[in-house]
């Protein structure tokens, strides 16, 4: 019920942008640059393999602006261009820096994330969680939604993932192919990630 009196959603607007400005910034900190390029990090740790095209379509860049990115990648010797799935695609991997770069991002993520939680009881943690999980679940409607929503997200600190669920039980209850990994099943087809979701 949405009653005139009724501030949650304006709470809920204020709290997201309280949310992704204090996680930008924390991000961006982590790499020394702002932009797309802290996420394509974590994407890349996640999806090892996956082309520009992919990234691209995940992170919401345009074709410049992905190889833009992929550039400022590699001068930071943090990206590696290998032979992909066929002669015309090159698959992108993390190099030992770049691995190592993620990581610092997910920690700075996880830091300020946390500082944001901190005034609330364990009890009221518990039930943002559940809230979290209820918003979330219905959320993705294919497997490059479900890449760009969780494209930030720390995989270890979420084992399951309710975006990930929601769109299992949406596929199934289509009867369409099983699609709900983005990895290997991306807008090109291209990745090899992990097969528990994102989030």
């Amino acid at each position: 019920m949405n009653l005139p009196e009724d501030g949650s959603p304006n709470l809920l607007g204020a709290l997201a942008l309280l949310v992704g400005s204090r996680m930008r910034a924390s991000v961006s900190a982590s790499v020394g640059a702002g932009g797309a390029l802290a996420e394509a990090l974590v994407v890349l740790k996640d999806q090892p393999g996956v082309t520009a095209e992919w990234l691209g379509q995940v992170l919401g860049l345009t074709q410049p602006g992905v190889a833009h990115l992929v550039r400022r990648l590699g001068e930071q010797g943090w990206v590696e261009r290998r032979p992909g799935a066929d002669a015309r695609s090159r698959a992108l991997h993390l190099t030992t820096e770049g691995t190592a770069a993620a990581a610092r991002t997910l920690r700075a993520r996880q830091e300020v994330l946390t500082a944001l939680l901190a005034p609330l009881t364990v009890e009221q943690r518990r039930q943002l969680a559940d809230i979290a999980r209820s918003l979330l679940h219905d959320e993705v409607a294919d497997a490059g939604s479900l890449a760009h929503l969780c494209r930030l997200c720390d995989r270890a600190r979420c084992p399951q993932c309710p975006v990930h669920a929601g769109f299992q039980e949406l596929t199934e209850a289509c009867g369409g192919p099983d699609r709900a990994e983005p990895n290997g099943g991306g807008p090109d087809g291209q990745g090899s990630g992990t097969a528990d979701g994102p989030g």
